[in-house]
């Protein structure tokens, strides 16, 4: 349930999405398109991999997750993530997303909040990092 803005304080930390990145997972069409480095282990065994790696769209979809999760319709109507890639991902990780407020903003036509969001795994390795900031009416 989304939280209201009165309740938002810069630093607070939003609740973290958890995520086991599974072979099945990895393998549905539209998380891994054509490319079996991101579902078949003989083949990124012959990439030099530990394991398939999971595409960016995936973490992306995490923080977009806990983003929803947080804001609700706010975030799906009008909100904005940047985000780098800097670790793979493999599979059997367990990846979190995080988010925490940077900046609270009052203007005119709302709250603007700014935060910093990231993806780590189990090993506590950063592999997303970036900003996302939502207008909360």
């Amino acid at each position: 349930m989304p939280v209201s803005v009165e309740e938002l304080a810069v630093g607070d930390e939003l609740i973290p999405v958890i995520k086991h990145m599974s072979l099945e997972r990895m393998s549905r069409p539209l998380m891994a398109g054509s490319n079996p480095i991101h579902y078949d282990a003989a083949f990124a065994a012959k990439a030099g991999l530990p394991a398939p790696i999971a595409t960016g769209v995936m973490s992306s979809a995490f923080l977009s997750e806990m983003l929803t999760r947080a804001f609700g319709v706010e975030w799906i109507r009008g909100g904005a993530m940047d985000v780098k890639f800097i670790r793979p991902i493999y599979a059997g990780d367990t990846v979190t997303a995080h988010g925490r407020i940077t900046a609270k903003i009052e203007m005119g036509t709302g709250v603007h909040i700014a935060l910093n969001i990231w993806c780590d795994t189990q090993r506590g390795e950063p592999v997303t990092v970036g900003t996302a900031s939502v207008v909360l009416h």
